[in-house]
């Protein structure tokens, strides 16, 4: 009778053919692990926490206020089409175009308040660039130039970083040109593409920055068909996968009617960013980009490396994907918003067309110790990231749910800044606030708006910071009246709309203005005041 017999594992036989020939191998097991914890979860931990502690500056946006007040209004209630809270424009139309996103703040803040609110928010950030950075650190880069780089994008974005449902808009866009890109490259197919019509069914609901990523499909489609025409001979993508990718194009714009208000939310969408050309002027997000604030700098070094790593992969012709964050790069500089659109995508170009560069051989053939291509193509570090993100926030929901107080992640986390918000009136508000019945009309900044619909719901209150509801005549006479000409604006205000009961204005000195208005009226008493508010009350 035969036997056989295993043969002695040689020294040079690598571990995965040890545990092929003798059964499982520890440092094979120990190597997988090692390669799905790095760099993704990782990084993920690492930026992820450096976000908590500075967290604050996630809550620096009035529409956090409103949109949970908005989801937990649809919670209990159901959903609706007219403003609920303001005496200006009461019983006005008006959607909660963002509803999705807003019932999802709603539950977050019903296990947690503004601490779950901030750990949602930090951990969609931290795990998009957290991925982008596992990407680039996979093409062989030395992770010290990748995060770097990465750190860099993150701080072109980060002045729109805020809990608001905007962040979903932000991983739309990554996952869109992620797909162009695989799609272009011939990685994936168009089953695998179509993926993309759930994604937009729930960023339809979740914001209107569908808008951007149906635009980059659409001008991803174009670009196959130049592309095709123009040099058919060596054009990856063939005219049979074509077809495919523009009825995904189609079905993920037909998502955007598949909602509770019909088209409703496309319509408000349009009017927004097409119907209101005033905004720029008064609202610091649409403005045009300062190129002499600091802030704009990190976006602009970022568009001066991701150009010159274009141009250093000429004469070859270019992939469609690589130019797409061109067209982002310039709605940046138009309105200074989209510049948390152009830095993902920005990124994501990079890290693909990297390898291609004359930077990446040059560094490959004499400083391989800086950038060393993988021998296999490099795996895709999502599924890690995503599953150390679920774990995170996990915990850290749970602490907050138990009210375990634990730094950075438990209850206490978050903290509104009182240097911004009326924090410090909290108390006085809540002794006056008007039950049913009473009078309960209160003129406020622009900015309080929002803070008084969610802290003190039984004032009426006179504007916030939803745009689409004033429209822009409207904001543009009452961003004017803070000046010169008050006292006509508010005497013409209370004709129209009723005396105003209480005000609650920023506190200043100017002899102008609405402070000065109301500190100047012997009609009107001070409740209190502090360095970031002043709260009246009609004597």
């Amino acid at each position: 009778m035969s036997r056989t017999i295993s043969p002695p594992l040689s020294r040079g036989r690598s571990a995965s053919e040890a545990s092929r020939v003798g059964g499982t191998n520890p440092l094979g097991v120990a190597s997988r692990f090692t390669m799905f914890v790095w760099p993704g979860p990782a990084l993920f931990v690492l930026f992820w926490l450096a976000m908590l502690f500075g967290g604050s500056r996630f809550l620096r946006d009035p529409g956090q206020f409103w949109h949970t007040a908005a989801g937990e209004k649809i919670l209990t209630e159901g959903f609706f089409d007219t403003d609920p809270w303001t005496f200006s424009h009461a019983g006005e139309r008006w959607i909660p175009h963002q509803w999705l996103g807003e019932v999802a703040m709603a539950l977050a803040y019903r296990a947690g308040g503004f601490d779950s609110l901030l750990v949602g928010a930090t951990a969609i950030v931290a795990a998009l660039y957290a991925w982008l950075a596992a990407k680039l650190v996979r093409t062989g880069l030395h992770p010290v130039f990748a995060v770097g780089l990465v750190l860099l994008t993150v701080a072109a974005a980060a002045t729109h970083f805020h809990v608001r449902p905007h962040l979903f808009t932000m991983l739309g866009m990554a996952a869109t040109l992620h797909a162009v890109i695989e799609f272009e490259s011939g990685r994936i197919g168009w089953k695998q593409l179509l993926w993309l019509v759930p994604l937009y069914l729930v960023w339809t609901n979740t914001h209107g920055g569908t808008l951007g990523g149906l635009s980059t499909l659409v001008m991803a489609g174009i670009g196959f068909v130049v592309w095709g025409l123009w040099r058919r001979a060596d054009s990856p993508l063939v005219w049979s996968r074509l077809l495919p990718f523009a009825l995904t194009t189609v079905a993920c714009g037909l998502s955007v009617f598949v909602t509770p208000y019909g088209r409703g939310i496309f319509d408000t969408w349009l009017f927004i960013n097409n119907g209101m050309a005033k905004l720029p002027d008064i609202i610091a997000e649409h403005a045009r980009l300062d190129v002499t604030d600091p802030k704009a700098w990190p976006l602009l070094a970022l568009a001066a490396i991701y150009l010159t790593l274009l141009a250093a992969t000429l004469p070859r012709r270019p992939k469609v994907a690589w130019l797409l964050p061109l067209f982002w790069l310039v709605q940046s500089l138009l309105r200074v918003r989209h510049g948390a659109l152009f830095a993902p995508v920005a990124m994501l170009a990079i890290i693909d067309l990297w390898p291609h560069t004359l930077f990446a051989r040059w560094l490959a053939a004499k400083r391989p110790d800086v950038y060393a291509p993988p021998a296999t193509p490099p795996c895709n570090q999502f599924t890690p990231v995503v599953f150390a993100a679920l774990v995170a926030v996990t915990v850290s929901l749970g602490c907050q749910w138990f009210r375990v107080k634990v730094p950075l992640i438990g209850q206490g986390t978050a903290k509104l800044d009182p240097t911004l918000w009326p924090t410090e009136l909290y108390d006085d508000l809540k002794r006056l606030e008007p039950k049913p019945g009473e009078p309960n009309r209160v003129f406020c900044e622009y900015i309080f708006g929002g803070y008084l619909i969610h802290h003190a719901p039984g004032y009426k209150v006179f504007v916030d910071d939803r745009c689409e509801l004033f429209g822009d005549d409207w904001l543009v006479e009452f961003v004017n009246a803070d000046g010169e000409n008050t006292a006509d604006a508010m005497a013409k205000w209370q004709e129209m709309f009723g005396r105003f009961d209480f005000a609650l204005t920023g506190t200043t000195d100017r002899d102008q203005g609405y402070d000065w208005y109301f500190r100047t009226s012997g009609e009107w008493e001070v409740v209190r005041t502090t360095n970031t508010a002043t709260l009246y009350r009609r004597r």
